[in-house]
């Protein structure tokens, strides 16, 4: 009894396959068919045959109401035995008299190929065949020409409640299997749904964090660059008040610093700006971006060379990647800009090994301990590519210099079309917001 069906199973049995409802009113007919065909009808035949009736009513309803469910196999047993004995010894009533209820048999047999699982079935159903055989026999008293042809009628209905039970049986589970499937489809599918709001809560957060270390960032370069000049402007501007009616040419001379101070003031605000809204990363690629803000770079600091080798066939890369190395060009470039005091600088773009790396190399003084202790932009550089799952290495160089080096992972084949964005998306990272 192992294999029998779950709960689940039994209960669509009961409710959509089994329909004991046409079992009983099968019983029924049979029942009447009985009592109007037999001629000689007495109160004793009439109450064995009612109550056994009854019986059989009371078993079927307890096996498929209460055993079926139960999963005990004696239970289902006892109630296979009793209802096989019943309908046995309703076939023998014709001795008493009564008409031979042949339907009692047709309906026990639907009941196992409903039921029971299909070997069982098989079995008892030849079973129910054989104890005919038995029945005939003795109500025919060993008559085989009258038993034969009996046999050969009944054996056609016997076929076609088993085959149709069984039939019937096999495409309800079949519908219920279908249904369960799609049950567990839609809860896969809620399941994915739900899975894709955290997904989507998870990227919102991490894009909230992005946002705060971006602007922790950009405080931070304010407060090291702008806030430095402006504490400086301030003590000048109290200088020349003091010394406008004392000593005009040194008031002069304070006056024109001050405007040099606030010139590399403004200038520090643009710069900020600009590390805010990189917006060439926004049209332009990875390599075209950095050869950009190279040319501004060399521009805008006289006397200073900039050498790119850029490698220009690179994978399809996410915009945080990219704005990630854009940002980490840039800082470097900001450094040799006020520290580093060099002439020449390399900046160099490989991918090899799934592996993006940009270097940035120049020959100055490099930054001494005072210098790096003070700044706070190869910090941020570094927890952005933490974030990406790569690494910032900065340090003097051993031929003399600067150098810094990130490298972070790309795999090509999970990266998205930058074009297939949207705008709005687009901008969103062009602004530094993965």
């Amino acid at each position: 009894m192992s294999d029998l069906p779950s709960t689940e199973e039994r209960e669509a049995y009961i409710f959509d396959r089994l329909g004991p409802g046409l079992g009983y009113f099968t019983v029924i007919i049979g029942y009447l068919f009985t009592i109007l065909t037999t001629t000689h009808l007495t109160l004793p035949n009439f109450l064995v045959f009612t109550v056994l009736q009854v019986c059989y009513s009371i078993v079927l309803w307890w096996m498929i109401w209460r055993v079926w469910q139960s999963s005990r196999a004696w239970r289902i047993v006892l109630a296979v035995v009793l209802l096989v004995g019943i309908t046995e010894i309703v076939g023998l009533l014709p001795l008493m008299g009564l008409q031979w209820d042949w339907l009692l048999f047709l309906v026990t047999t639907a009941i196992f190929f409903s039921l029971l699982p299909l070997r069982i079935a098989i079995g008892t159903g030849i079973l129910l065949y054989a104890l005919i055989v038995v029945n005939l026999f003795v109500i025919d008293d060993g008559n085989w020409s009258l038993v034969y042809p009996s046999l050969l009628s009944l054996l056609p209905a016997f076929a076609f409640v088993a085959v149709f039970s069984l039939t019937m049986r096999l495409q309800q589970e079949q519908r219920d299997r279908a249904e369960r499937l799609l049950r567990r489809l839609e809860e896969s599918n809620a399941e994915l749904e739900q899975a894709h709001r955290q997904l989507q809560e998870y990227a919102d957060e991490v894009e909230e964090l992005t946002i705060v270390r971006e602007r922790t960032r950009v405080a931070r370069e304010i407060h090291d660059t702008l806030g430095h000049h402006l504490s400086i402007l301030n003590i000048q501007l109290e200088t020349i008040s003091k010394l406008q009616e004392r000593d005009p040419a040194r008031a002069a001379v304070e006056i024109a610093e001050a405007r040099r101070v606030a010139t590399q003031s403004m200038q520090e605000v643009r710069n900020a700006v600009a590390a805010l809204r990189p917006a060439s990363i926004a049209t332009l690629s990875l390599p075209q971006a950095i050869t950009q803000l190279a040319n501004e770079f060399e521009r805008s600091v006289e006397g200073i060379q900039i050498t790119l080798d850029l490698e220009a066939q690179l994978p399809l890369l996410a915009p945080d990647v990219q704005v990630a190395f854009y940002r980490a060009a840039q800082e470097a470039f900001t450094n040799v800009r006020k520290h580093s005091q060099a002439s020449k600088v390399l900046v160099r773009l490989r991918y090899e090994d799934e592996s993006l790396e940009l270097l940035v190399l120049d020959n100055g003084r490099g930054i001494t301990h005072t210098e790096k202790g003070s700044g706070f932009g190869l910090v941020g550089l570094r927890e952005r590519f933490e974030l990406l799952g790569g690494e910032v290495v900065y340090g003097q160089a051993e031929q003399g210099g600067f150098r810094v080096s990130v490298r972070a992972p790309v795999p090509a084949e999970t990266r998205e079309r930058k074009e297939d964005l949207p705008h709005a998306q687009k901008e969103k990272e062009s602004q530094g917001i993965s």
